[in-house]
């Protein structure tokens, strides 16, 4: 039907009137055959119709006089019954009102559709031209968004190459400093061990000078811990995980695997960063009296670590998005960096699940 619609659209004018006049003649010809006797004159609207739509409204008005014509000849007997002749004309004209009444609805109804097709396809061309152009900033919002995550990626090589290198100057330099001094004050707590002031202000700089040795060696494990990487990324966990429970009384049940790849240099340092920030979360925020710690690697191609507590909770979008919590943002900033998935599952009063899954290589 839809082909037929659009030929006859496309056709030309005589191609149109030569089937309108067969319509036409086709009702007037069974208006013929059916006699006075049965009313016919409703499908002489068909070729009107048709007229209307296709051809115009000159055509179709050209057409309603045919058809008023040819319906007065049939309710006349071809003009010859004289009873009620002026009855059969008035509803001539009667009936030529209605085709003409039908004729500009039509039309008018044809002119409404194109237009609305023309507001259509105008429309249609701005929201293709919206999409190419969304496409477009889309595409440039994610070649930016891959470039700063490069860029992102190269900071934190950077911040860790750097903490790495002020670790070891801590750690080499500012220690064994120290530690000479501490020697240099027990070898002079020995020397005038018969003066006994001087020897306990000798004790006391010796307790403060272990006291910074010890601080020292913090500050130095914070910024790049030893085992990280002369042990690797689990028993670098294992030691943070005791070393949080002497300083904060959490319990924490630590799971982990029997066996475990080595990873690669920038996960390795990510996901202990993640973890040290989860740990410290759990301090700020929770008020928890125990965590789980699970990690596990599955299938050797993916490294899962779940992080739970007992904890007040929190609404995460209200949290991440109105507030804008740092060391939310800075978890879920790293997780990208090695192509990680960071998920929080967390509501008031019923603690807080952080899952991190993380494709080995």
């Amino acid at each position: 039907m839809s082909e037929f619609h659009n030929y006859i659209e496309r056709s030309s004018i005589y191609i149109k009137l030569l089937a309108g006049s067969l319509l036409i003649t086709i009702v007037a010809f069974t208006d013929f055959l059916t006699t006075r006797e049965i009313s016919f004159s409703i499908f002489y609207l068909i070729p009107i119709a048709f007229m209307a739509w296709y051809a115009g409204k000159v055509y179709a008005f050209i057409f309603s006089v045919a058809g008023a014509a040819f319906w007065l000849f049939m309710d006349t007997e071809g003009f010859t019954s004289e009873k009620n002749i002026a009855f059969s004309f008035w509803s001539t004209v009667v009936r030529f009102g209605f085709f003409t009444i039908v004729t500009v609805l039509i039309v008018k109804l044809k002119t409404l559709k194109n237009n609305q097709e023309e507001i259509i396809d105008l429309r249609t061309i701005e929201l293709q031209n919206e999409i190419a152009e969304h496409k477009k900033s889309q595409d440039s919002l994610l070649i930016k968004s891959r470039q700063l995550s490069e860029l992102n990626k190269k900071l934190e090589n950077i911040k860790e190459e750097q903490n790495t290198r002020v670790a070891r100057e801590i750690h080499d330099e500012l220690g064994q400093s120290l530690t000479a001094i501490n020697l240099e004050l027990m070898w002079v707590k020995k020397k005038h061990s018969d003066i006994p002031d001087l020897e306990e202000r000798m004790d006391a700089l010796s307790t403060i000078v272990t006291n910074t040795i010890s601080t020292v060696r913090k500050i130095s494990s914070d910024l790049r811990p030893r085992l990280l990487d002369q042990l690797g990324l689990i028993a670098a966990i294992e030691s943070l995980v005791k070393e949080f429970r002497n300083r904060t009384g959490i319990k924490i049940d630590l799971k982990l695997p029997e066996t475990a790849p080595q990873l690669e240099g920038t996960v390795t340092i990510t996901v202990y960063r993640i973890f040290q920030e989860a740990l410290t979360n759990i301090v700020r925020h929770s008020g928890c009296s125990e965590a789980k710690v699970n990690i596990q690697f599955p299938d050797n191609r993916h490294f899962i670590m779940q992080i739970s507590d007992n904890g007040r909770g929190f609404i995460f979008e209200d949290t991440y998005y109105k507030t804008g919590s740092l060391g939310l943002i800075g978890m879920h900033e790293r997780a990208n960096i090695i192509n990680g998935i960071l998920r929080f599952e967390s509501s008031p009063g019923a603690g807080t699940i952080i899952n991190l899954e993380v494709p080995v290589s």
